[in-house]
C-alpha cells in the first residue's frame, strides 16, 4: 500500500519534538547507550553493535552535528579518534537511567542495556525513581497538569523519513529505543499524555497519514503500551489509551523534556508549562530507591561494575 502523506505535517511545539529531533533514530540512541557504557572508538561502537559501518559513521556524525558527541585525539594514540559525550551529551544520563529502568521494571531492557544498578553513595542494588524536587512525591501522568507556555505554537516536522526499521513480531520485546527510535511512534504515544485517544483527533493532531497511524497503533498494542477501547458500537469505533506499562513511560517523558529544555531551549520559552500537583514548577529528581539519594553519573555502577561514566 502507498502511503499518501497529508496536506501538513505541523505539530504542536514540543520540547520532546525537539528533543527527537536531536537524538535520531534507533541506531543513534544505541550509539549514545554504548557511550554512556564506556565505548569511544569506532571500532568499540562496531564491535558492539554491528551493523553496516556506513551506518555507524553517518550516525556518529549527526551526533557530532547535535552537539551530543564530541569526536577529539586519543591522548595515548594521538593518531585516533576518539568519540566523548559532551556536556549535552552526559546531560542525557537522566533519561538514560530511567529508560534502563523502564526496560528492567517490564522486561523489555534490551541485548546491550544494563539490568543492574548499583548506587554506590548507599551500596544497594536499585532500580531509579523520579521524584519532584520540590515536595520528593512521584513525578506521574496524574499528578502532573500542564498549560500552554511562552512558546506555544505550532513547527513544522523535519523532512526526513519516518517509516519503521524494526521487522518481525512486533508483540515481543519492544524496547524504548524503538519507540523514540521512530518519531511517529513516539508522537503517538506523547499525545495521550494530552488526553488526545481517538484515531481521527491523533490524525488531526500529528498530520499523520492514516495507514502509518494504524501501523503504529497496533504495534504499540500488541507491545502492551496501547489498548483499545469501544465507544461507538455501530460501527465499532475505538478509542486508545496507555495501559500501566504505557503510563510508565511518562517520567522518562519528563526527563527528556528536562533535558531538551536545558540544552534545546527555545528564545520564545518552553512550548508547555508542566506543574506537580504540590503547585511547583516541573523539577526532575531522579533518585536511587533505596535511599532516595539523588543519582548521577558519579554515583551509579552498572551490572558490568564499571562507573556510568
Amino acid at each position: 500500500m502507498t502511503s499518501v502523506a497529508p496536506k501538513t505535517r505541523s505539530v504542536p511545539k514540543s520540547s520532546l519534538n525537539r528533543a527527537l529531533n536531536a537524538l535520531g533514530d534507533r541506531w543513534s540512541l544505541l550509539v549514545i547507550q554504548e557511550a554512556f557504557l564506556g565505548a569511544t572508538r569506532f571500532e568499540e561502537f562496531h564491535e558492539r553493535l554491528g551493523g553496516a559501518r556506513s551506518t555507524l559513521s553517518s550516525r556518529l556524525q549527526a551526533l557530532e552535528t547535535h552537539q551530543i558527541l564530541q569526536k577529539k585525539l586519543q591522548r595515548e594514540n594521538g593518531s585516533r579518534m576518539a568519540y566523548h559525550l559532551t556536556a549535552r551529551g552526559r546531560g542525557l544520563f537522566d533519561s538514560m537511567l530511567v529508560m534502563w529502568g523502564w526496560g528492567v521494571r517490564w522486561g523489555v531492557a534490551g541485548r546491550r542495556a544494563p539490568t543492574l544498578f548499583t548506587h554506590i553513595d548507599c551500596g544497594k542494588a536499585m532500580l531509579p525513581e523520579i521524584r519532584c524536587g520540590a515536595c520528593g512525591d512521584p513525578l506521574t501522568l496524574h499528578s502532573c497538569t500542564f498549560e500552554p507556555g511562552p512558546g506555544a505554537g505550532v513547527e513544522k516536522l523535519p523532512t526526513q523519513r519516518m517509516h519503521r526499521r524494526r521487522t518481525g513480531d512486533d508483540s515481543q520485546g519492544v524496547e524504548l529505543v524503538d519507540l523514540l527510535g521512530d518519531r511517529w511512534t513516539g508522537l503517538v504515544v506523547s499525545v495521550q499524555y494530552f488526553g488526545v485517544h481517538r484515531f481521527d483527533e491523533i490524525q488531526s493532531m500529528l498530520g499523520i497519514a492514516s495507514n502509518i497511524l494504524a501501523d503504529r497503533l497496533r504495534t504499540l498494542e500488541m507491545a502492551g503500551i496501547l489498548e483499545r477501547r469501544l465507544y461507538e458500537i455501530t460501527p465499532p469505533r475505538y478509542e486508545y489509551h496507555l495501559t500501566k506499562k504505557g503510563a510508565d513511560l511518562y517520567p522518562h517523558a519528563l526527563a527528556v523534556l528536562t533535558w531538551a529544555e536545558t540544552y534545546l531551549k527555545l528564545r520564545s520559552g518552553p512550548p508547555i508549562l508542566i506543574r506537580h500537583k504540590c503547585g511547583a514548577d516541573l523539577d526532575v529528581s531522579v533518585e536511587c530507591g533505596a535511599c532516595r539519594g539523588r543519582l548521577t553519573m558519579d554515583n551509579v555502577l552498572l551490572k558490568s561494575g564499571r562507573r556510568a561514566g
